[in-house]
């Protein structure tokens, strides 16, 4: 049976959350489509303030409205509230014609309905405006004439005072709005002129439904008045009062004005539970419409009333009092759900759920019920209730947080508060199901509903409905007729869970710990021990802390037959210590010697269940023959393991030795001596091991003596499945345990031990452990032979009985290996972080050391090889790996050439450089012969190539991409001799070191020129490298000779101002910028010379250890610029075809092709820098000629020059296009001009000379 309060489907709720207030409309132009979605951005109404009529202001936060279609024909069937008539008209013609006679009869139709009504002139714009860019005039005159027409004409009494000050009276009778929405050819129009006609038609229909609610509730209030005048005379109609009282809240509930809403609601039912007895004698006739056992509220859901039937029962005064009594709950709690009041609505479920109890137990009495159907609707009117305002309020219904405008409200609610009214309702369900037990058992007729459904069919009880579930816990079938029955057994649970769930969150702890010890018994008898334990420690916790012994007590029992049904012995005997300990605090005598027994008693039971297993070898036959596997004595005690080998971090122990440590730690009050304990590994050689424990796991274990720890150990520990439980129970209790250490005994020659050929056996005798101590054992253990080692076996002898202390999924975690030596050599890679490209440094560096340690290298060849990887890494600056073999057997398809070259390497401090005839990605050095404890260090040269320019306007993808960044390679190859064999042999080792470097300029500049006379005024600007920051140390200015490339006082130019000494010791962040600017003055010489450049030499230095110098050109001959001529002439034409004048004309309706022509102009003073000069140019349209023209096709177009055909004295290159433009406009319109981009910056206008700038072109209509 699957949970019932979890299928809970609330009937109540269904097609209550309203779209908002209902407003109809008659659109006969087909208008509505295009106003709809501007209206309801508009919506809903806002903070609204209304006057009821004893003076009390009430205020609406929101109001949304929901608009309904109205046909003309229809316009007398089921009429809102308030109504709006769209018209659409385009001539007087027509208005007279055509619009005005429906419009007649509709509002005719609506003041005889008394529907508030509002006239909504929606333009078209059809027809062409006047002079200014105004609308035509005909608007105004169709407006001005149906606001004679029907501005002043009433739909109903205006009641002056509804909204707002009196002030607004006159407003209410302006029937007749505008919208110029549909004006130009926008659906939106001109939003800002139009903006004051929206704010007029909201605040209309705002005034139009407030007097339709007014008028509404004048009416009821004055048909209320009358009614109650006449409740003391004879033949009072209580279902007309009903019917107006009712009608009146749900127009309030309708208006969002719930408080009113829920008084009105609340009089009514005060009203008829205090009728006279004469009057309360109408509802008691035979004839009164009343439950039968066939009611949807018995079969269907609890409240799944039929609210329209019964209120015509009751208005029609057919309905009986209980009919009346649960028609006013649903309408109360209906009203109290779309508030959020969810605390008062369940409040008033539980008193009312009891008192309509007592009715439907007076109904069941004279058999017109079943018996068990008035505690079946208890139950579920409980649990409908409760989940569907718990649903609500934790926001997991949708449609009421999407649809209510309570949300904020229900949200401000308090945890505790909502809580402690959902727990009493669920405890109140829990009360009817005890209820309902007690008559059960007085009763021997259980009917049988749904018999049909046999219980064993689990999928088809699946298949039913939560309500027809309830219903089985109620009425059993035949074949369940007994003391206990299931279904309402996990209905009870269920209930009482949910209860105590609430009320812990409510602060109600006791009471909620109680509600769970009764859970744990329905736990109990299912066996399900893990769920009772875990409830079964909180209500013994709570009894602890009241004193409530004997509850205690029996708590405890509990806890230790679950513990030991799920065979957690230590859990049991754990439980029980606590018991005894709070005993003997409150002087209750219960003796140490009984827990000594029970200990003694304990260990009985699982030598029993051991049966079998008292040495070893009867163990594993057993395991072979399947029998039923021993029980672990690490249940009762806390054992940890630790091994520790050469490999272990700080280990100081010799190859070949190992050091096991086992602690084991005694919580018991009670000494327990134990007769042996013993470790066994089992030992394969190095080449049968399996690959995935190459990783020696003893460097990763953890002594358990404290004074020994160290951080990179690893303990393997019992894991006890219920730590948690027994720390709850024993927390406050210390365990001082002296940890006394036993040091085995130091064994030099493995044949003094016991030792087999495949194995090692470690074994301490007599061991005691005292209460609440613990114990660490040491075995220290040297010349072990080189192979793995697997721990097969932690145990202990304990009374003539064998235990393990550990199971075997732990023993796999003490494996460690004995592997041969390993080589000392140790190579190391060490450089600057960034590889600098050429131009900026000629030549990069690198370290290369080599560290010979404990070994000889002999005949040994150092191998360097620079490349990079293709898949991408999450390498940042540069990585290097250690010594490791086998990145010389890795698979090199995952590396390709970088392009880097080694020139050479230098031994040291030495002059001797040894250099490569042709360099290349790989360079091989000869070793000397390097002894014990000796090094070398070699500095290798490099040649970074220059990197390909990108465009700084766009950073890149992935900072670690494979494109900016290399890897060094360093392998050492050497001969060493093995020791400790036979005969002496000499093997080969190979020790690899990798680094990785990012090849990346420090420095990005960009440099500006300008030319003033004689001076030339320069600016850098440097930009830090995104990965590392950097300090510029030093800089200064240097001037070269072209044909030497060495730095020289030049006489040609010369550094008049420096203002950039303080820019010495500045440190760059990524990503920073840095600007440096010179003033140079020029010899007279300098324009004939002009074979000198100029750089800016910075010394950067990235850490304390690496300095770097890099040089920045300065291309001195581009100080002047390039200048540059654009000729934009229509298709057809030439640079050599002269106008005749200065117009040329166009259509509107095609684009207009032009030929572009872009030609430099070359002038002494740049002559020399256009020699190399191969700069990409960008052609776009000037800003200025946007406003006229828009460009097909491309907007940008990027080009080089190409040398001009034919003899030209003054211009070398040239390049050509063809662009279309299409007019924005009719009339003259300026000449198309366009603008020249180098490197995403615009060349000043100045340099660029458009020869057709002055032209017109007069653009003309097409024909």
């Amino acid at each position: 049976m699957a949970s019932v309060y979890a299928t809970v489907e609330p009937q109540f709720t269904r097609e209550l959350l309203s779209s908002g207030l209902r407003v109809g409309y008659t659109d006969e132009g087909g208008v509505w489509q295009f106003l709809a979605p501007s209206l309801a951005q508009r919506l809903p109404l806002r903070a609204i303030e209304w006057r009821n009529l004893v003076g009390v202001t009430k205020r609406i936060e929101q109001l949304p409205l929901h608009f309904d279609a109205i046909s003309i024909k229809n316009v007398k069937k089921d009429l809102p509230h308030a109504c709006i008539y769209l018209v659409k008209c385009e001539d007087l013609d027509s208005y007279r014609s055509v619009v005005r006679p429906p419009l007649v009869a509709w509002v005719d139709a609506m003041t005889a309905a008394k529907v508030e009504w509002l006239v909504l002139y929606v333009p078209l714009g059809t027809r062409p405006k006047a002079a200014g860019n105004v609308p035509n005039p005909v608007y105004r005159k169709i407006f001005d004439r149906l606001r004679t027409d029907f501005a002043h004409r009433k739909g109903g009494p205006l009641l002056g005072g509804a909204i707002g000050p009196a002030s607004t009276h006159l407003a209410l009778q302006e029937r007749v709005c505008k919208i110029d929405t549909l004006e130009v050819t926008s659906v939106l129009g001109q939003q800002q002129q139009h903006e004051s006609q929206w704010t007029e038609l909201l605040l209309r229909l705002r005034h139009c439904v407030m007097d339709a609610f007014q008028t509404k509730c004048f009416q009821y209030e004055e048909s209320l008045r009358v009614l109650d005048a006449k409740r003391g005379a004879t033949g009072w109609d209580f279902g007309a009062f009903f019917l107006a009282k009712e009608r009146l809240a749900l127009m309030y509930q309708q208006m969002y004005l719930q408080d009113d809403a829920i008084r009105h609601l609340d009089e009514l039912d005060a009203i008829f539970v205090n009728l006279n007895e004469t009057e309360k004698q109408a509802f008691q006739d035979g004839s009164k419409t009343s439950f039968t056992s066939q009611d949807p509220i018995f079969t269907q859901s609890p409240l799944a009333l039929d609210l329209t039937e019964t209120q015509q029962l009751i208005a029609s005064n057919r309905a009986s009092a209980h009919l009346v009594s649960l028609y006013c709950f649903c309408r109360q709690i209906r009203t109290l759900y779309v508030m959020g009041s969810f605390p008062q609505l369940l409040t008033r479920v539980s008193s009312f759920i009891e008192a309509f109890l007592a009715e439907l137990k007076e109904m069941a009495s004279g058999n017109t019920l079943g018996w068990h159907q008035p505690f079946l609707w208890a139950v579920g009117a409980c649990m409908e209730v409760s989940y569907a305002c718990e649903l609500s309020w934790s926001g997991r219904d949708e449609e009421w947080t999407a649809s209510s405008v309570s949300v904020q409200a229900a949200q401000t609610i308090p945890v505790e508060e909502m809580s402690r009214a959902l727990g009493n309702v669920l405890y109140l369900a829990r009360r009817l199901l005890k209820n309902f037990a007690r008559s059960n058992r007085s009763r021997n007729d259980l009917r049988v509903s749904f018999s049909s459904i046999p219980h064993e069919d689990t999928e088809a009880e699946s298949s039913l409905k939560w309500y027809q579930q309830l219903e089985q816990v109620f009425v059993a079938p035949k074949s369940r007729r007994t003391d206990a029955c299931e279904p309402y057994e996990r209905c009870l649970s269920e209930v009482s869970h949910l209860a105590s769930m609430y009320f812990s969150q409510s602060g109600r702890h006791r009471f909620a710990v109680f509600l769970g010890g009764e859970c744990a018994r329905y736990h109990l008898a299912r066996g399900e021990f893990e769920s009772a334990s875990r409830l079964l420690r909180s209500l013994a916790r709570q009894s602890e802390e009241d004193g409530w012994w004997t509850i205690f007590g029996a708590c405890v029992r509990s806890i230790c037959q679950a513990e030991l049904a799920l065979g957690r012995s230590t859990q049991a005997v754990a439980a029980c210590f606590s018991m005894l300990q709070l005993a003997q605090e409150e002087q209750v005598g219960v003796s140490k010697e009984e827990m000594e027994q029970l200990l003694v008693a304990l260990v009985a039971s699982l030598d029993n269940k051991s049966a079998g297993g008292n040495t070893v070898d009867s163990t594993e036959d057993n395991k072979i023959s399947g029998s039923e596997p021993r029980v672990n004595m690490g249940e009762l005690f806390r054992p940890t393991v630790a091994v520790e080998t050469t490999r272990s971090s700080g280990s100081a122990l010799e190859h070949g030795d190992i050091r096991v440590t086992l602690g084991i730690a005694n919580d018991f009050p009670a000494g327990v001596h134990l007769e042996k304990v013993r470790i066994r590994f089992t030992r394969a050689p190095i080449g049968h091991e399996n690959p995935q424990n190459d990783e020696p796991l003893a460097s990763m274990s953890r002594r358990v003596n404290e004074q020994e720890t160290t951080p990179e150990s690893r303990i393997v520990s019992a894991d006890l499945s219920s730590d948690t439980e027994h720390d709850q129970l024993s927390e406050g209790r210390s365990v001082e345990a002296e940890i006394a250490t036993i040091l085995h005994k130091v064994v030099e020659n493995v044949h003094n031990e016991i030792e087999y050929d495949t194995g090692l056996l470690l074994e301490e005798n007599d061991v005691h452990l005292d209460e609440k101590t613990g114990v660490n054992l040491v075995f220290l253990h040297s010349g072990i032979p080189m192979g793995h080692y697997t721990c097969t076996g932690i145990e202990c002898v304990l009374a003539g009985s064998t235990f393990r202390l550990l199971p075997p999924s732990a023993l796999a975690l003490a494996s460690f290996d004995i592997s041969a030596k390993e080589s000392t050599v140790q190579v190391a890679i060490d450089g600057a972080p960034l590889l600098v490209p050429r131009p900026l440094a000629q030549v990069e560096t690198v370290l290369v050391s080599i560290q010979a340690n404990d070994d000889m290298v002999a005949n040994g060849t150092l191998q360097v090889r620079v490349f990079k990887h293709t898949s991408k890494s999450n390498q940042t600056g540069y990585m290097i790996h250690d010594n490791d073999e086998e990145l010389e057997e890795e698979n090199e398809s995952g590396e390709e050439e970088c392009g880097i070259q080694l020139i050479g390497a230098k031994l040291g401090d030495s002059n001797i450089s040894i250099t490569d005839e042709e360099p290349s990605s790989m360079l091989s050095v000869a070793l000397p012969t390097l002894p014990r404890g000796g090094s070398l260090s070699y500095i290798v040269y490099l040649a970074v190539p220059p990197m390909n320019r990108i465009d700084r306007s766009s950073e890149p993808d992935d900072e670690n991409d494979d494109v900016s960044s290399a890897t060094i390679r360093a392998s050492v190859r050497y001969h060493r001799g093995a020791t400790g064999a036979s005969s002496p042999t000499t093997t080969t080792e190979i020790r690899c070191a990798e680094a990785t470097f990012r090849v990346l300029q420090p420095l990005t500049e960009m440099v500006r020129l300008k030319r003033v006379g004689a001076r030339i005024f320069a600016s850098i600007a440097l930009t830090c490298n995104p990965c590392i920051p950097v300090l510029i140390q030093d800089y200064k200015m240097v001037f070269s000779h072209k044909d030497t490339d060495v730095p020289v006082q030049s006489a040609l130019v010369t550094v008049e101002e420096d203002p950039n000494m303080k820019l010495r010791g500045t440190k760059l962040r990524p990503n920073d910028c840095v600007h440096f600017a010179f003033t140079l003055i020029c010899s007279p010489d300098f324009e004939k010379e002009r074979n000198s450049s100029c750089s800016l030499q910075l010394e950067l230095k990235y850490d304390e250890a690496w300095l770097k110098t890099v040089n920045i050109q300065l291309s001195l001959a581009e100080a002047e610029g390039k200048r540059y001529r654009i000729d934009v002439l229509p298709r057809g034409h030439d640079t050599t075809h002269t106008l005749s004048d200065d117009t040329v004309e166009a259509t509107a309706s095609e684009p207009m092709t032009f030929q572009i022509h872009v030609q430099e102009e070359v002038s002494m003073s740049n002559k020399v820098a256009l020699t190399d000069d191969s700069s990409v140019l960008s052609l776009c349209l000037n800003e200025s000629s946007e406003r006229d023209w828009i460009l097909v096709g491309r907007q940008l177009e990027r080009f080089t020059l190409d040398p001009c055909s034919g003899h030209h004295s003054d211009r070398r290159r040239e390049f050509s296009t063809q662009k279309r433009l299409l007019a924005t406009r009719t009339g003259q319109l300026r000449y198309p001009a366009f603008r020249l981009e180098v490197d995403g910056q615009s060349i000043p206008a100045a340099r660029v000379h458009c020869q057709q700038s002055s032209r017109r072109v007069i653009v003309r209509e097409s024909v």
